[in-house]
């Protein structure tokens, strides 16, 4: 399949949040969701600003025929606070002062199931494939090439968090070589939020 990996620009064409969205709909829900906006149109706005971790700069794309189909975030220790600055930037100006208080107490839980990385890790969050191109390799070969990137960088360890609801996605990861190292309980008062596995690939 003839895909183009690359970083996301502020034009590119596609369902760009709705991939992200649908790595996590669940925490996303819980984080976002208002009775105003949806999930998806903050990502949305954050994807536009370029800051935080659906910002266009710290997002990776596969692109065919000129359509976002893959989405992902890779990031390191280094980077992390970075984008959580980023997205904290963009609670305020999205949801107002007010409005990004009580987002800003329910990311709290996010460490419960999502740990920053490690010394020498590449973690890998916001993944996601067009639902009509799936099983075609595309989620595949980002990772593949996010890997090599990661061996050449000198990064130890490629890292990500599954949802123990996403077999699929598991099946994949332990395709490439990952392994299941823990399971982590979310720690918010939703029960629609799965519990998640950290997976590891020594590099």
């Amino acid at each position: 399949m003839d895909v183009e990996i690359r970083t996301a620009r502020p034009d590119d064409r596609g369902p760009i949040a709705e991939l992200m969205y649908s790595s996590g709909p669940e925490i996303y829900d819980f984080l976002y969701k208002t009775r105003k906006t949806g999930a998806v149109d903050f990502i949305r706005h954050e994807f536009g600003t370029g800051i935080g971790f659906c910002g266009h700069r710290n997002v990776t794309v596969a692109v065919k025929d000129g359509k976002v189909v893959g989405t992902g975030c890779f990031y390191d220790k280094a980077t992390y606070e970075k984008l959580i600055s980023g997205s904290g930037k963009n609670f305020f100006g999205y949801f107002g002062i007010l409005g990004a208080l009580p987002v800003v107490w329910r990311s709290r839980h996010l460490g419960s199931t999502m740990k920053p990385p490690k010394d020498g890790e590449l973690y890998l969050a916001n993944f996601g494939v067009d639902p009509n191109l799936r099983s075609q390799g595309i989620g595949s070969a980002m990772i593949l090439h996010k890997i090599a990137e990661a061996r050449q960088q000198g990064y130890k360890i490629f890292g990500l968090d599954v949802a123990v609801t996403n077999p699929r996605g598991q099946a994949l990861y332990t395709k490439l070589g990952l392994e299941v190292k823990k399971e982590k309980v979310f720690s918010g008062n939703d029960p629609k939020v799965p519990a998640c596995r950290k997976m590891e690939l020594a590099l």
